[in-house]
């Protein structure tokens, strides 16, 4: 009786108030509906950008084990297979073909943890092959404990186990260097001695080549060792020209051995901060590979330095030093030039390390330049350009 009375006393005026509160938190419980469909928004496609920017494959199926959801990367390490034909279809069709018959039943019990596995993957040249990754297998639960899908992470370790194998490589070769070293030098003195007491001509000429031949040898032990141990530059004020002649005496048993002319065309006003020894091995490794690519007692090698500035990118405005070395030999191949920097690759008939110029890299990175190699169309041979920040 008493709430009929309240509502009988309310006039018109108030239920025109009631309804006008009503509308306002109406519209704004609509705007914060909005709102927040807007961050959820957000939110995703925050979420699609970071899984498409991983350099892990990502595929995800649901609970009834349909694929919906597969990253760019995971495109990316399938090689020449459109990954985009599994999506909307049975996982099991996936793994299958990828993982040597393998079903969703082999990683229904899996947690989250790196299962080594090789996967199917397509080249464009050499056809199909095996590649090792690490898959991870991760079962999605909803609020109410009941499976909602699965996510797998695929990574491609091909990459990775290589450069376990170099490292393992490097250490065993750095035991068998430092075991080689010592005789090389016994074998170097002993040389050096019996050409200086032979007179006969035709003997001398072969004691030059055992001598020649060691310090080949131990260029090659030098590459070795200094490829396989870590670098802490020590830098210091040098004057360009002055690494450039010791690297030229240090390289001087090839050049003099194959009769190389040496043409200088340096700028003897550049100073650098750097490394000197890890300078002048870069020098040397550049200067030998030269050295060995021309013909005997025809060959040249140009070596000129100059300064620049970067004209664009990160580096605009910053002034370098630039070394040119070019030779009169074969040049590089478009095959070459897209591994010549990579370890143990060589070009070298009569093989060779291959770490040379992937050490000079190094070196030079580690001074905040650059390296680039290319043909010279001046002397139609190998061109390499080396690039060194200078105190201008």
């Amino acid at each position: 009786m008493e709430n009929k009375d309240n509502l009988s006393a309310l006039t018109g005026e108030d239920l025109k108030k009631a309804f006008e509160s009503f509308e306002a938190a109406s519209q704004k419980l609509s705007e914060y509906y909005k709102n927040l469909e807007e961050e959820v928004k957000d939110l995703k496609e925050n979420l699609n950008a970071v899984i498409e920017s991983l350099p892990l494959g990502i595929l995800i199926a649901d609970e009834n084990n349909v694929v919906r959801f597969i990253n760019k990367a995971l495109n990316e390490i399938a090689g020449g297979y459109n990954l985009i034909d599994y999506l909307n279809k049975d996982i099991d069709e996936f793994l299958k073909f990828f993982f040597n018959g393998e079903t969703i039943l082999n990683f229904s019990n899996r947690f989250f943890y790196p299962v080594e596995k090789l996967m199917k993957y397509k080249f464009k040249k050499e056809g199909e092959k095996f590649i090792p990754v690490f898959l991870y297998v991760k079962n999605m639960k909803g609020a109410d404990k009941k499976n909602k899908g699965r996510i797998f992470i695929i990574q491609n370790i091909e990459e990775i186990k290589r450069m376990k194998r170099l490292a393992e490589l490097g250490e065993m070769s750095a035991k068998i260097a430092h075991e080689i070293r010592n005789p090389l030098g016994s074998i170097d003195l002993f040389a050096s001695i019996l050409r200086k007491e032979i007179q006969n001509e035709e003997h001398a000429e072969i004691i030059s080549n055992i001598i020649s031949a060691v310090k080949n040898m131990n260029s090659t032990i030098n590459n070795v060792l200094e490829f396989s141990k870590s670098v802490n530059p020590l830098f210091s004020k040098c004057r360009l020209n002055d690494i450039l002649n010791k690297s030229l005496m240090y390289s001087s048993y090839i050049i003099k051995e194959k009769g190389v002319r040496v043409i200088m065309e340096t700028d003897e006003n550049l100073v650098l901060k750097i490394d000197e020894n890890l300078i002048e091995r870069t020098f040397v490794n550049i200067l030998i590979n030269a050295a060995q690519s021309v013909q005997n007692f025809d060959g040249v090698i140009k070596i000129k330095s100059f300064a620049v500035s970067a004209q664009e990118g990160e580096n605009e405005g910053t002034d370098y030093a630039c070394i040119v070395f070019e030779d009169n030999g074969g040049g590089f191949t478009d095959e070459a030039l897209k591994k010549i920097f990579t370890p143990f690759f060589s070009t070298k008939k009569s093989g060779g390390t291959g770490l040379g110029l992937s050490i000079a890299l190094n070196n030079v990175i580690l001074h905040g330049g650059y390296i680039n190699a290319e043909n010279s169309k001046e002397t139609g041979g190998a061109k390499i350009s080396v690039f060194l920040p200078y105190m201008a």
